[in-house]
């Protein structure tokens, strides 16, 4: 019997970690949850419950959406539309890794529902599709802080595929990330600012991802100054800002969803409650 819904969690990510540029990444606590119901009549449903749900599109052109009808079409099965309740506790299109979480949980949610047998290598040429931080997916999917390295082949030699390691991350640090409240894509003024601060503890700041959100990896006592002077350097340029602190997290959508490399990916058991303002009504 084919399943009706299936569940999937994916970690959040900060990318461009600490001045690393794309080859490194970090997975979070904080997630991306979404639950997908089948459909027979071709429409879509979405609705979204956190922060900053106007970024959010509420038809077929979400990423979650995108990602399966890629799974499908890879199968050459066709998608016959889906209710969606997706779930997130990081702020969206800040640099906080929610496209990368949006497409595995896709890929995920797809090959459970639908019975495709994707193994990894296929997840991620899938990813790779619509989100080209490969240290973004991969820390997602593996958890913890993961590092990329291209091979550079002799020459006339054949291309070497890029390679990636998993280190875990210390329990005692955080990562405390001040959000300008900008339109995504907007200039930030201040922004420039703020990434030069420096502080007695030498802390680093860095652009989380793409942007605009800024972060301070170290322990709590050591990023709070970080953490009020870059709050400060945008209100003197008349932009509000939140702060959020988030935990790291060693393991990954790999294990929180009880998914093994090679075989067929199973979907979490639920999601998570603690969200429970949703700022959408169904598509």
């Amino acid at each position: 019997m084919q399943k009706q819904t299936v569940s999937v969690r994916v970690p959040a990510t900060v990318g461009n970690f600490a001045g690393a540029g794309e080859s490194a990444a970090l997975a979070l606590e904080a997630s991306l949850n979404v639950k997908v119901t089948r459909r027979v009549d071709g429409h879509v449903g979405i609705r979204y419950f956190g922060e900053n749900g106007d970024r959010v599109p509420r038809d077929r052109s979400n990423l979650v959406v995108r990602a399966i009808e890629a799974a499908l079409h890879w199968k050459q099965r066709e998608f016959t539309g889906a209710d969606f309740e997706i779930y997130s506790s990081v702020p969206v299109a800040v640099g906080l890794g929610s496209s990368a979480a949006a497409v595995l949980a896709g890929l995920m949610a797809a090959d459970d529902l639908y019975r495709l047998g994707m193994d990894e290598k296929t997840l991620f040429d899938l990813a790779a599709i619509y989100e080209n931080r490969g240290s973004n997916l991969r820390a997602a999917w593996l958890g913890g802080f993961v590092t990329c390295a291209e091979n550079v082949p002799a020459p006339g030699g054949k291309p070497v595929p890029v390679t990636y390691q998993k280190s875990a991350v210390p329990a005692t640090l955080a990562l405390s990330v001040v959000v300008p409240e900008v339109a995504a894509g907007s200039i930030v003024p201040g922004l420039k600012e703020a990434l030069q601060i420096r502080t007695s503890s030498q802390v680093p700041v860095f652009l989380c991802g793409s942007g605009p959100a800024v972060g301070v990896f170290a322990a709590e006592k050591d990023s709070a100054v970080a953490v009020r002077q870059i709050g400060e350097i945008f209100a003197a340029h008349g932009i509000a800002s939140n702060s959020f602190e988030f935990r790291p997290s060693d393991t990954g959508a790999l294990d929180w969803n009880g998914a093994r490399p090679g075989v067929t990916l199973p979907a979490h058991s639920g999601l998570s409650d603690s969200l429970s303002r949703p700022n959408s009504v169904p598509a």
